[in-house]
């Protein structure tokens, strides 16, 4: 499966159990998919796995301002 079908595929599984707007959803799938894909936490080597048009330093922002939003310990 291609990586741009998997991120639908989880998209459309998440949906129902999260009710937040299709950028979100998308976003967190990708999220995800990068996670299973590098295996790592650190957000330079995930932003590198995303897929898509945006340089990698766009996906790592954008993976800080969605953090940014939760409290962690």
């Amino acid at each position: 499966m291609k990586p741009m079908s998997q991120i639908i595929a989880l998209r459309d599984a998440l949906r129902p159990h999260l009710r937040w707007h299709g950028a979100r959803l998308s976003f967190v799938a990708a999220f995800l998919i990068a996670l299973f894909q590098v295996k790592t936490v650190n957000l330079a080597e995930r932003a590198s796995a995303f897929v898509g048009k945006a340089q990698p330093e766009s996906h790592y922002k954008r993976m800080q301002r969605f953090l940014s939003e939760f409290e962690m310990d």
